[in-house]
Parts: structure tokens; C-alpha cells; sequence
């Protein structure tokens, strides 16, 4: 058995776990034996021999194993060395190169820093160059306008394109908070209002003296404003709602009784004589009167529906043939769109339904008026033949299409269920006879 084994059977027997804590204490160590000691678990002089005896034995085996290992040690030494040398060498490339990043550090970090500063100020003065251009521009285009304004009808659709240019480069960039231009957009909306007040004046005028060259200029002023749609359904809308109120006034059993009045007799018939009646319906002598005032009102009433008709033909084709400058599409496929459908259509649709539900309405509530429609319907067939008659001249229809035209279906459906009735009489007599 080798001295080696002979110890490190030994060591075996001693606790050296406690001296290889992280943070050990000889302090602390020292005091816990005396306690022991104090306690009668542990004796001081055997502690104290067993400290000696590892410390000899720790020394015996780091004495063998230097000499064991002598030449291996000797070896790492001299590579320390080197080690050393190489590190120093390493060391003084270290510094030199962090003397040249400093060196070349200064070199470029100074040029970066003012290209920076020059790219900033370049890109700033490009945005104040841009806003003075657009200011500019703004100036330019509101003197124009002042200049135009003066112009009348004449100059209305130029100083309108001239608004609207406005109007795309205030969109385009912010202005606000320039004074000069916040002054003139104050006074850009007084020139608006001027000019589609004058617009509407023109397009109303030229829609009642038929003139296709104010209808057209009107449209192109409405347009450029971006108000077209918004106006061309404004004025279609208002001629449904205005023929509306003359079908239902024509039809009025109030209205008939009040007219036969004031052309000398009561509402029971003539002034002093005739039966009266409480529901509104004329007396027998008076009959005569009352039909005669109710075809008048439906003679005119198909006048007023010609002239609305005529407007709205007039309007159909003042758009087809205006167009816009940049896609060449016409202004009435641009309305169209904008309505889900034909403006024409749309207009004899609500026209026929406004009809047809007054007519129904007004023979409801009155024996007399569904009396005469029904024994009248010739005369009120008539009516209206001469009134496609008169339309076909404006409609893209010829006179023999309008008998199948959708629009002449439309409005002999209103007056279907007389019809229906007329000949049902018309049958009932003929098997009498």
C-alpha cells in the first residue's frame, strides 16, 4: 500500500465540506467547535489535532503532486510566459487601433454631423419653397377669380373652374394659419354663394325659355362645384313634387266645389235652387258645371305635365352632351350612376305612380269623379294620346314607338282600372240592347 492510498484513506475520514462553502468563516467555524466543545459533543484538543492532521496531509499531496508533475508545470510556466508577451503584443494593438477609430472617428463623425445639419435645412427649405409656391398659386387663381366675377353670366363658368381649382389646392396642402390666405378663403365663400345663386338663376331661366346654352353653362358651373348630382336631382325631384300637387289639386273635390262657386253657383247647385246635397257631390242641375270645370283642370293639368316632361327631355339632353374635359364621359352617365338609373325613366315612373295614386284616391272619396273618369275615359284616353303626341317631339321615341315606349305603358297603367270599368259598363249596355 503506497503512501498516497494511506492518506487518502485518512482523508476519508475528515469533513472538508464545511471549508468549501462559498462564504466560510474561520470566525464562525471556530466559534461552532468551541460551543460544541462547551456542550460536551466535541473535544477542542481533538479538533484541533484533526485540523493539524489535514493540514499535513493536504500539504503531503500538494507536495506529490508537484513532484509528480514537475515537468508539466514547468512547461505551463514558460507557455505563461509567452502568453504574457503575446498579450502585451495584443494589448499595444489594442490601443493603436483605438487611437485610429478615435482618429477616424473625428475624420467622419464632424462631416456626418453637418451633412445632417445641411439635409435638415434642405428639406425644410424644399417644404417652405413648396407652401410659397402653392400660396402663390392660391393668390394667382383668387385675383383671377376677383377679375371674373365682374364678368356676369359671361364669365360664370370660368370664375366657377377657377373656384374649383381653389377648392383641389386647398384640399391638397394645409394653408391654415397664413393670414394672407386665411383673408381670402373668408371671402371665397361670399363669391361661392354669388355664384351658384347666379348659376341656379340660369339654369331655372334656361329650363323655362328652353335654352340650351344657359342649361348647359348652368351644368358645367353646378359640376365644376362638385354639385351636379346634387342639383340635377334637386330639380328633378322638384317638378315630380310640383306635378304632384297640381294632379292632386285638379282632382279635388273641394277645390271643383269652390270653382263652381265662384262661377255663379252654390254647392247644391244653382244660386236659390236645386237639392242639396251633404256629401259634397253636385246636385243634379249642377252636374254639367262641375264636369265641365273638372275637364278644364284636366286639360291643363296635362299642359303642366307636358311642360315638366319637356324640362326634364330638355335636361336629358343638355347632359348627354356635356362632358367631362379629363375622362370624356357624358354628364348624363355621370347623373345616372349617381341616381341607380335612367333620369328620365325615374321621372315618368314617379309621374305615372303620383297620377294613377291621386286618380284612385279622388274616385274613392267622390261618386261624381269616378262618374265621369269612367264615362269619360275616351275623352281622358284621348287626353293622353295627345299628350304622347305632343312628348314623342322631344323624346328620343318616334310617335309610332310611343304606343310600346315604357314610359306610355307607365301612364295608361294609371288610368287601367277606369278603363277596366268603362268597358265592363260598355259590355253591360250592349247586352241590355
Amino acid at each position: 500500500m503506497t503512501m498516497a492510498t494511506v492518506i487518502s484513506d485518512l482523508d476519508s475520514y475528515t469533513d472538508y465540506d464545511s471549508f468549501l462553502v462559498d462564504k466560510f468563516d474561520p470566525n464562525t467555524h471556530a466559534n461552532s467547535i468551541i460551543h460544541q466543545s462547551a456542550k460536551g459533543d466535541l473535544d477542542i484538543a481533538t479538533s484541533l489535532s484533526s485540523l493539524s492532521f489535514s493540514i499535513d496531509s493536504l500539504n503531503k499531496q500538494l507536495h506529490e503532486q508537484v513532484t509528480t508533475h514537475y515537468n508539466d508545470l514547468l512547461s505551463q510556466a514558460a507557455g505563461i510566459r509567452e502568453l504574457e508577451a503575446v498579450l502585451g503584443t495584443v494589448k499595444l494593438g489594442l490601443k493603436t487601433l483605438s487611437a485610429s477609430m478615435e482618429r477616424l472617428s473625428f475624420k467622419i463623425k464632424t462631416p456626418f454631423e453637418q451633412i445632417q445639419t445641411y439635409t435638415i435645412q434642405l428639406e425644410r427649405l424644399q417644404v417652405v419653397s413648396e407652401m410659397l409656391r402653392r400660396v402663390l398659386r392660391f393668390l394667382y387663381l383668387s385675383k383671377r377669380l376677383e377679375m371674373q366675377m365682374p364678368g356676369g353670366d359671361l364669365e360664370l363658368t370660368k370664375a366657377a373652374l377657377t373656384l374649383s381649382e381653389v377648392d383641389a389646392l386647398l384640399q391638397e396642402s394645409d394653408l391654415t394659419g397664413i393670414h394672407v390666405v386665411d383673408r381670402e378663403v373668408k371671402n371665397l365663400e361670399s363669391v361661392r354663394e354669388r355664384i351658384i345663386d347666379s348659376a341656379d338663376r340660369m339654369l331655372q331661366d334656361g329650363i323655362t325659355a328652353q335654352n340650351q346654352a344657359q342649361v348647359g353653362s348652368a351644368l358645367q358651373v353646378f359640376y365644376s362645384l362638385k354639385g351636379m348630382n346634387i342639383k340635377v336631382m334637386a330639380i328633378t325631384s322638384s317638378l315630380s313634387s310640383s306635378l304632384h300637387a297640381q294632379i292632386k289639386q285638379a282632382v279635388d273635390i273641394q277645390s271643383i266645389q269652390r270653382e263652381a262657386k265662384e262661377s255663379g253657383m252654390n254647392a247644391s247647385g244653382f244660386v236659390g235652387g236645386g237639392v242639396r246635397r251633404n256629401n259634397g257631390e253636385p246636385s243634379v242641375g249642377a252636374s254639367g258645371l262641375w264636369t265641365s270645370i273638372l275637364w278644364k283642370r284636366m286639360e291643363r293639368l296635362i299642359d303642366e305635365m307636358y311642360n315638366g316632361c319637356v324640362k326634364i327631355y330638355l335636361l336629358e339632353r343638355v347632359l348627354a352632351r356635356k362632358r367631362d374635359p379629363l375622362t370624356q364621359i357624358s354628364f348624363l352617365e355621370i347623373v345616372s350612376n349617381n341616381m341607380d338609373g335612367n333620369m328620365v325613366h325615374r321621372f315618368w315612373q314617379s309621374l305615372s305612380a303620383h297620377l294613377e295614386q291621386e286618380l284612385k284616391n279622388s274616385a274613392r272619396s267622390s261618386q261624381f269623379l269616378h262618374h265621369t273618369f269612367v264615362e269619360g275615359f275616351p275623352r281622358l284616353l284621348n287626353l293622353l294620346h295627345e299628350f304622347f303626341s305632343r312628348v314623342s317631339v322631344y323624346s328620343a321615341n318616334t310617335a309610332s314607338e310611343d304606343v310600346q315606349s315604357p314610359e306610355v305603358v307607365l301612364m295608361l297603367r294609371a288610368i287601367a282600372s277606369f278603363e277596366s270599368a268603362y268597358k265592363a259598363r260598355t259590355v253591360q249596355r250592349s247586352a241590355q240592347h
